[in-house]
Parts: C-alpha cells; sequence; structure tokens
C-alpha cells in the first residue's frame, strides 16, 4: 500500500485529464504558430483553454498569460510590475515561496518586508503604515495560502489597504486554486498566479492573471507568442490538460473541501493523541485544511521522511524547490521557530484523491517510527 499525502508539491494527475491523453484527441497537436490547418487547431486548444480562464476570473482573454511554470509566473509578474510601473518599492512577506523572494532579491527595488503575527498571518497595522511612509510606486506581494503551513491571508482587507494607497498587488494562488472562491480571491489582486500541477495537470504549465488591459512587457525574447508577452512554441497539450484540470477541480470543490476537512480532523486529533510534543504551526490561525506542517523535536526532517517512506507513506520537509537547500525551511525560520525545531518538521498535504484510512494508516505508521528513533513522547 501507498499512500502520497505530498499535494503540496504535486498532485497525481486527474482521471479527466489522464483519460484526455489516452484518447485520440492527444495525439493532434502542432505548432500553434503555423498557418496551415493542423497549426490552427492547435491554436484553437489553446484559444479555448484562455477563454475558459478568462471567463472565470472575468478578465479580457489577453489579460491571460500562459508560462512553462508557476515559478515563471511569479518571476513575470514581478518583472513586469518593475519595468512596466516603475515600482521602487517591493513589500513582501518572509513566508513567501522562493520563486516570490529570489525574484525579488534579484531587483533593485527597496525590500521591504511586512509584520507577520505568529502564525504569520499579515500584520495588516504595519502595512498600512509601510504603505503610509514609502515614497513610489510600490508593490505587495501576499501569497494567498502558504505551501507549507496552509495559512490563509486576509486577500480582502490586504486589497483594500492597497487601494488605498494605490499600491499594486501581487498574490501567489499556486496553492489556493480549487480550495476557495478563486474568483473572489482574483478580483482583488492586480495579478495572480497559478500551477497546473497543483490542481492534477501536468507539469510544466503555469498561469498568469493581469487586471484590466496591461502593457506588453516581455522578459523572453524569440518570438511574438503569447500576444508578444512570452516568445517560445505553447505546450498546448499541457495548456489543454489544464483546461480540463481546471474544470475538474472546480466542478468538485465543494466536495473536495469536504473531503479535506474530514481528513485534516482526523489527522490533528490523531497527532494531539500520539504525544502532545508534536508541534503544528498556525494551528491557531485560518488555514486550508489540505496543508499541514509537523514538528517533531529531537528527530531529524530526513529520517521520519525516509521511515515513513519505507513504509508505503509519501510526505516531505517542506516546498519540493527548496528541498536542496542547505538550512532548512525558510518559513518556519520568518515564524520564529529554532533551527532544532526546524530540521525536525515535515509537511504533509492532503488531495482529492486521499481519504480517512489513509490517514488511519499514516498515524500508526507514525506512532510507531516515532517509537522506533525513541522520540521523546
Amino acid at each position: 500500500m501507498r499512500v502520497y499525502f505530498d499535494n503540496a508539491a504535486s498532485t497525481p494527475i486527474r482521471d479527466e485529464v489522464s483519460q484526455f491523453l489516452k484518447s485520440g484527441d492527444a495525439e493532434e497537436f502542432y505548432n500553434p504558430s503555423s498557418v496551415h490547418q493542423e497549426g490552427q487547431k492547435s491554436r484553437i486548444k489553446i484559444n479555448q483553454a484562455r477563454d475558459l480562464v478568462s471567463d472565470i476570473f472575468e478578465c479580457q482573454t489577453e489579460n491571460i498569460l500562459f508560462t512553462s511554470s508557476g515559478t515563471e509566473a511569479c518571476n513575470y509578474i514581478i518583472s513586469h510590475a518593475i519595468h512596466s510601473y516603475k515600482i521602487e518599492n517591493i513589500l513582501y512577506l518572509e513566508t513567501e515561496h522562493s520563486a516570490v523572494i529570489d525574484t525579488i532579491y534579484s531587483t533593485n527595488a527597496k525590500r521591504v518586508k511586512c509584520q507577520m503575527t505568529r502564525d504569520g498571518v499579515i500584520n495588516l497595522a504595519d502595512l498600512e503604515n509601510q504603505l503610509k511612509c514609502l515614497s513610489g510606486k510600490t508593490l505587495v506581494c501576499v501569497m494567498l495560502i502558504n505551501n507549507e503551513t496552509g495559512v490563509l491571508q486576509p486577500i480582502e482587507d490586504i486589497s483594500k489597504i492597497c487601494r488605498k494607497y494605490e499600491a499594486l498587488l501581487f498574490s501567489d494562488m499556486i496553492q489556493a486554486l480549487g480550495k476557495i472562491d478563486i474568483l473572489q480571491a482574483v478580483s482583488l489582486a492586480d495579478f495572480a498566479s497559478f500551477a497546473s500541477h497543483k490542481i492534477g495537470g501536468l507539469h510544466g504549465v503555469g498561469l498568469v492573471y493581469m487586471r484590466d488591459s496591461q502593457p506588453v512587457f516581455k522578459q523572453v525574447y524569440g518570438g511574438e507568442q503569447e500576444f508578444g508577452r512570452k516568445a517560445g512554441t505553447e505546450n498546448v497539450i499541457g495548456i489543454t490538460a489544464f483546461q480540463i484540470a481546471l474544470e475538474a477541480c472546480l466542478s468538485k470543490m465543494e466536495s473536495e473541501q469536504a473531503n479535506n476537512k474530514k481528513i485534516y480532523k482526523k489527522l490533528f486529533e490523531g497527532v494531539s493523541q500520539i504525544s502532545k510534543n508534536i508541534a503544528i504551526p498556525s494551528i491557531a490561525a485560518e488555514k486550508d485544511e489540505s496543508i499541514s506542517t509537523l514538528i517533531f523535536p529531537g528527530l531529524k526532517s530526513e529520517n521520519i521522511i525516509i521511515a515513513l517512506d519505507i513504509e508505503g507513506i509519501a510526505v516531505s520537509a517542506g516546498a519540493a524547490c527548496s528541498s536542496g537547500k542547505i538550512g532548512g525551511s525558510h518559513v518556519l525560520r520568518a515564524l520564529k521557530y529554532n533551527e532544532n525545531e526546524i530540521n525536525s518538521a515535515i509537511r504533509v498535504s492532503f488531495g482529492w484523491h486521499n481519504y480517512p484510512e489513509q490517514v488511519d494508516f499514516f498515524l500508526k505508521t507514525l506512532n510507531n517510527t516515532l517509537d522506533g528513533m525513541n522520540f521523546n513522547f
């Protein structure tokens, strides 16, 4: 038996996408920039996907940009804002994904960290005070659902403050798609990023949402694809699969939310029964039930992960994009956990394919694993 609890890193392909890939429809893709009939059929597929997304987000089709990943989407948004709107300041949370933080640090803009609560929720008073004091145009970067703790940021309050001081708001919504009312969230931001493989689509497709009419900014040169914004032949199969996965996850969101809530309740209660010494960061904050980090003081993350993997359970030590970095989770460090705690954390994240009995198996296996490691219960 294998149990996959690393959905925040990547989800399995949805059945609807799998059926598409096995069908004859997946064999008829050509270069969408070609003028012949084969090429134009591929162009129609991209247009259909873009039309669906723009209808969902209630925006113009040219304000939807397909990229090669969620990371590229985050990079593009920050670079576009800086070059097109002459951004002088970037205000951000230390718990942002590395795709956002590393991009911010690659710019010449003034970098300003916004204060947070102990659980990682933005300090709205500090946000307003910072914007009040900054001179020049400001971009505010706030991830909607954190990819390690599941914390949900108050996007409506953040948006109101940004508009009051004419700051632009970029929200990394990669972990939020299919989990909350995405239309409402998107309507509150100037820019948002998404990724196909977080909702059951294929790897290699990201998406940028831009509010209103936007200047054309190009970060990759060599062609005029994507309304002149991004050169390179589009990933037609991946974009089509993203459309299929998006339709599926939105149509099933209510039932999948209920399933995640049920699984999370069982996880929380079970972990609490195993030991009071297991810490769950951000437990007091409003959060998405599909993502949780567990801290086991005195043990090493990699030892727990390997032991669980051997027994048939896949979890992670945090963001997969940062797994090769030395120093542990920057998210937990930002939440003031010490180095021993940071290095003893694992992330457990659920998806639509998980069910309560798998949590029972996880809890039993975890208890046995900790006992074998002489954990201080």
